[in-house]
């Protein structure tokens, strides 16, 4: 474990200002960088329920994310966080785990979370293996060379995120006209209902993207 963490308040200073009241600091080989607007309790921190969670991610994955730490107040609401993720993500799905990654960044940039979108881009770059087309497909996601049915899949991620409230009959029958069944479509919407909840995590924390050599996750 690498990570040394402190937060200061109001009043103390790091360099030339005052850092804000309730931001959590994390401290990497002696600089300090905003993490969250929240506290948050690092690796050599965490005890009980969160030491194991912690335990657990950091030997399957090799690092704590920000998105992780973030939630460390509330570990039963991370626990059941990370359930839904591998179950999501990882788990037996209609979806492959190329289409499962087009629409995290499809909602994410959607969403502007910018924390978000780098994370599945590198994740969707370690199937695509094609920098260009990551390029465009972080850029304008409806600019990419993508088959009918992965089209279907963006076009009703963004629709049901930009526009939730308008969720139409229209918007399942051109998912079922692409080929997906009706477990493919219930896991299609699972997953852009769960990364709309992860982007207002991110953003409404404010977490903080980690520096590209702390980024080195189990995808």
């Amino acid at each position: 474990m690498t990570v040394s963490e402190g937060r200061r308040t109001t009043g103390e200073t790091l360099g030339a200002g005052p850092l804000l009241q309730g931001t959590a600091f994390i401290l990497r080989q002696g600089m300090v960088r905003a993490v969250a607007y929240v506290q948050v309790i690092n690796e050599n921190e965490a005890e009980g329920p969160l030491f194991q969670i912690y335990d657990e991610v950091q030997r399957s994955r090799g690092r704590i994310s920000n998105i992780l730490s973030v939630e460390s107040l509330n570990p039963k609401g991370l626990k059941a966080h990370l359930d839904l993720y591998m179950t999501l993500q990882f788990g037996k799905s209609p979806l492959s785990r190329r289409e499962r990654e087009i629409v995290a960044i499809v909602v994410s940039k959607a969403n502007d979370c910018g924390y978000c979108v780098t994370h599945h881009a590198e994740a969707l770059d370690k199937y695509v293996k094609d920098p260009k087309w990551m390029r465009r497909m972080v850029e304008d996601p409806a600019s990419v060379d993508l088959s009918d049915r992965e089209q279907a899949l963006v076009a009703f991620a963004r629709g049901l995120t930009l526009e939730p409230a308008k969720g139409r009959k229209e918007a399942v029958e051109g998912l079922r006209a692409a080929g997906f069944d009706d477990v493919g479509i219930v896991h299609a919407t699972e997953v852009v209902a769960y990364f709309n909840f992860v982007n207002r995590l991110a953003s409404g924390l404010g977490v903080e993207l980690e520096q590209d050599e702390e980024r080195d996750y189990e995808y």
